[in-house]
């Protein structure tokens, strides 16, 4: 069994509860690194956001953001991938946000728009939080995602109402309270069959982690998807007999400790 790239989603599955990678995590990637294994972290933040788990590790040729809509080539330092939101997508996000009363949040390039500029989750150096004017033209602006908050309990039924309301967009969540809307098509899966493609590389010499619908495409890519005892049951229930332990209990480095026989724990 040959492995050759590792595509890691961060929070709730390589990140522990205080937003960081384990001593053991960060100490097995970088021996991972050594031996040649590609390192990629996929996940929905923005590239700011996600900057400092790369640089931790002493960095990596590619970091996919936002889901897939844009891949970072950092040996060629250039973005090697990158969709935005059409505008009858916003004005759909809009209409979404009047009808059920959750404010619109959007990304790009590192911006972050709030109904009230205030961040929503932890910051990064170089993220940068700003008020989402009403006054603005949005409906004009390059945007990459949109994403909304709401509670645990209600995320599912707006999911599925997402599903229908959302013509040319991609649906997911990120997290047991996000509601995430891609330009169509765009899911973590396309942006690691660009790097994989970039490296020459066929996923069935690849491992994969998640942990929210947001990684169903990605996983079921690779030949080698592993789910995490934290996930969200409707991912669970694709990949039954491929969940591992939490992101609490260093679920990530245990199994990559096993499979690549590593003997660190």
């Amino acid at each position: 069994m040959t492995f050759k790239a590792l595509f890691l989603d961060l929070d709730g599955t390589s990140l522990n509860d205080n937003n960081s990678l384990s001593p053991a995590l960060k100490e097995i990637l970088i021996t991972l690194k050594q031996k040649g294994i590609h390192i990629i972290f996929s996940t929905g933040r923005s590239f700011a956001g996600a900057l400092p788990f790369a640089n931790a590790i002493g960095g990596t040729e590619f970091i996919i953001n936002y889901n897939g809509a844009r891949v970072f080539d950092f040996k060629n330092e250039r973005i090697l991938h990158q969709a935005t939101l059409p505008k009858t997508v916003l004005e759909q996000v809009f209409d979404f946000s009047h009808q059920y009363q959750y404010p619109p949040i959007f990304y790009h390039n590192n911006v972050i728009y709030t109904k009230d500029g205030i961040p929503h989750h932890y910051t990064c150096p170089g993220e940068r939080f700003e008020v989402l004017d009403p006054h603005h033209d949005w409906i004009n602006e390059t945007l990459t995602k949109a994403l909304f908050v709401m509670p645990e309990t209600e995320l599912m039924k707006h999911l599925h109402i997402a599903y229908n309301h959302f013509d040319g967009a991609s649906v997911s969540t990120s997290s047991p309270t996000y509601l995430e809307i891609m330009p169509q098509g765009i899911n973590k899966s396309v942006g690691a069959k660009h790097v994989l493609e970039a490296l020459s590389i066929d996923p069935k010499h690849c491992v994969a982690f998640g942990d929210q619908l947001n990684d169903f495409e990605l996983l079921s890519l690779v030949e080698h998807p592993f789910i995490m005892g934290n996930a969200n049951d409707a991912l669970k229930s694709h990949f039954p007999s491929r969940i591992i332990d939490t992101n609490i209990n260093d679920g990530v480095a245990k199994t990559l400790d096993q499979l690549f026989k590593l003997n660190y724990f």
